[in-house]
């Protein structure tokens, strides 16, 4: 472990903040380096990421030096598959790149995003009079599942176009399209004679919830069938409502994961900086949120996970506080990992994207954080999150599942290899200078663990009777960098 890993950490973070301001083009800053590392052969999924469309070279940098998979680019519309027939097209380059080493280029693909036609007047909420309410058109909860299905079978055709030409590694389904939540749609409902006779007594919670999953699990059949070789079908977002049981009114704000469940191939939870929660510190901050999807997850026995993640993004009504700097998001990410992920697709939802240099820098940062943990895929598919001493805060019948320090805004996050004494430790300055720890590790023992800005992940087997430590990130802003087979 190097006495001052914190030195080399501030420079290099530095140096990228000074690379991205100075790079003529985001071009320029992804091929300019320094690169992580991945393990050769490795099988965590590809990367991905959603916002405007990237250029071609930009894609295939992202793809080549920093683990995302090959972006086709906007929603796979039947007008956007009609141009793999040009040969000459971006998406018919994009297609033959894929197919001459899949393994290199693995593709994602976005799904159409709410195009339903013009669907029947069944779909469509009503009032006590048989109109709309209000003059508005706000889907039913009881809309029929043909709607769905017949959906499903006509977003599915232009996935089936491509995978004549190439695999799909990743199919993108963004959601927010059809039925929402009672926030939004549940004094329409309740005007609804046909909505209140089904609901019955049930509560609207688990009404809705129903619903929703029986709607969408359809299209997620269509796409499944249509790619039935494909790594990863993830919809936004199929996860425990990281705000489950903070207060009384977050039913009001999501569904029930349990009949979700099968809609996404992988639970798919989301995290942005600053976007409905206290950042990295507070009263609601982000990896308590995490952590609240992840205790009630594992409990489900679904301890892995691929996230929508960002740092934050343009929005002038937060000031200086829109944007994380690289090393908090960083170490945020370490700590995500550890508690399971296997990987993300990185969120900006503002324009300009490619020439943003908040939005590349998160990218880097993200693509960092998945290569160190493509060295440590053991840990998480063969090991499991120790649960700690304490209940989550707001879940308050399931483990935290960090380890105390005493210090609200010092974090450690540790996994255990099930078949083999083997530990992997990740300690997280989420506020404050960086500093040593002392935290207990059940059958390990009393260890002292240096939290940074950009997270500090160890490796801890006992040696002669007593913990042996070996930092796995001492550059930790390029934390795969030393990284090799046996670590």
């Amino acid at each position: 472990m190097s006495s001052r890993p914190w030195l080399a950490s501030a420079l290099l973070a530095a140096a990228l903040v000074a690379g991205i301001a100075r790079a003529q083009a985001p071009l320029d800053t992804l091929k300019a380096g320094p690169f992580p590392r991945f393990r050769p052969g490795h099988t965590l999924p590809p990367l991905s990421r959603w916002g405007w469309t990237m250029s071609y070279d930009v894609r295939i940098a992202l793809c080549e030096h920093w683990g995302y998979a090959l972006e086709f680019g906007g929603y796979a519309t039947p007008d956007l598959a009609k141009r793999l027939d040009d040969p000459n097209s971006v998406e018919s380059k994009l297609c033959a790149l894929t197919a001459s080493d899949p393994k290199r280029y693995p593709l994602c693909v976005l799904t159409v995003h709410g195009d339903f036609g013009e669907p029947p007047d069944a779909v469509w909420t009503h009032d006590t009079e048989g109109k709309l309410p209000e003059g508005k058109q706000v889907w039913s909860t009881e809309a029929p599942t043909e709607v769905f299905a017949e959906a499903g079978r006509r977003w599915a055709e232009p996935l089936k176009k491509l995978r004549e030409r190439c695999p799909i590694a990743l199919i993108l389904n963004g959601g927010e399209y059809a039925l929402t939540v009672h926030g939004f749609g549940g004094k329409y409902w309740e005007q609804d004679p046909g909505i209140l006779k089904a609901k019955g007594d049930r509560g609207w919670f688990d009404y809705l919830s129903d619903s929703k999953a029986r709607q969408e699990l359809p299209i997620s059949e269509a796409f499944r069938a249509a790619v039935p070789d494909r790594l990863l079908y993830v919809y936004y977002t199929t996860s425990v409502n990281p705000h489950q049981d903070r207060w009384p009114g977050w039913i009001e704000w999501g569904w029930d994961y349990h009949p979700f469940r099968k809609v996404s191939d992988i639970p798919s939870g989301e995290c942005y900086y600053n976007h409905f929660n206290s950042g990295w510190t507070g009263d609601i901050d982000c990896l308590t949120l995490v952590l609240n999807m992840v205790t009630n997850q594992v409990a489900l026995g679904e301890p892995l996970s691929y996230n929508w993640v960002n740092g934050g993004w343009t929005r002038k009504d937060l000031g200086d506080r829109q944007f994380s700097d690289p090393e908090h998001y960083l170490g945020f990410l370490k700590c995500f990992y550890t508690a399971g992920m296997v990987g993300g697709c990185a969120g900006y939802f503002a324009f300009p994207v490619e020439t943003d240099p908040h939005c590349i820098e998160q990218m880097l940062m993200l693509g960092h954080a998945h290569a160190l943990f493509s060295w440590l895929e053991d840990d998480l598919r063969h090991g499991d999150l120790l649960p700690g001493p304490n209940k989550h805060r707001w879940s308050k019948g399931l483990p935290a599942m960090e380890l105390p320090t005493g210090d609200p805004d010092a974090r450690v996050l540790v996994r255990r290899q099930r078949d083999k004494p083997l530990w992997l430790l990740t300690a997280w300055a989420a506020g404050g200078p960086d500093r040593d720890l002392p935290v207990d590790v059940p059958e390990l023992g009393r260890v002292t663990l240096h939290a940074r800005a950009c997270g500090s992940v160890y490796r801890a087997r006992i040696a002669e009777g007593k913990p042996a430590l070996t930092l796995l990130d001492p550059d930790g802003m390029n934390p795969s960098a030393g990284m090799e087979e046996g670590r």
